[in-house]
């Protein structure tokens, strides 16, 4: 189900000739919001994965993408938070596991890409523990957001919703990695 619901809002993303009009004229019930949130939060993927690829090249290791420490981190905390808005639980650990799982899909497609040669990594402008707090704010701001766009989250024209600023959002995304990852992080909102 997950993977035809992906594939259905690729399709939508790569056929609409309209993506620039849909953001331009949101409906009142859009996520745009929401979906712009989980996208800064798929955009902090790219320091991540600066930093970790110019740790391994000091000590020329393979950058470490999984940090399964880290991960239950975030779940136990977001889930705390859910609760205390009313969300269930394993609709908050869906809704991370999906973030999660795009923002290593953006590191690995970029550390592949710095391995290639294709394109050089940047030098990365701050460590974990200074792009931590800013993931942190943003996770914070999805779970508010998912509390109080619920009933659209749960209502019976989600997928629909969800598409539409998938679209919106998306046509605003730096190149394909980062549309895939918003894809893959906005499936799981539909509760």
């Amino acid at each position: 189900m997950k993977a035809l619901a992906v594939a259905a809002v690729s399709s939508i993303m790569l056929l609409s000739g309209q993506a620039g009009q849909a953001a331009a004229a949101p409906p009142t019930d859009s996520l745009d919001q929401l979906v712009g949130l989980l996208a800064a939060r798929i955009g902090t993927a790219d320091t991540v994965a600066e930093i970790k690829w110019a740790a391994a090249q000091q000590d020329s290791s393979q950058p470490v993408i999984d940090d399964p420490a880290r991960e239950a981190t975030i779940y136990d905390a977001m889930t705390q938070l859910g609760a205390q808005h009313g969300l269930p639980e394993t609709w908050v650990r869906q809704v991370f596991a999906g973030q999660i799982d795009a923002s290593k899909l953006v590191q690995r497609g970029l550390v592949t890409v710095w391995e290639s040669g294709v394109a050089h990594a940047p030098t990365p402008t701050t460590d974990l523990a200074g792009i931590r707090p800013v993931i942190d704010r943003l996770n914070t701001s999805i779970i508010d957001e998912m509390s109080d766009r619920r009933a659209e989250l749960t209502g019976p024209g989600c997928a629909a919703r969800v598409t539409a600023s998938v679209v919106a959002v998306g046509a605003r995304q730096p190149d394909d990695l980062h549309q895939a990852a918003l894809i893959q992080a906005a499936v799981p909102l539909c509760d």
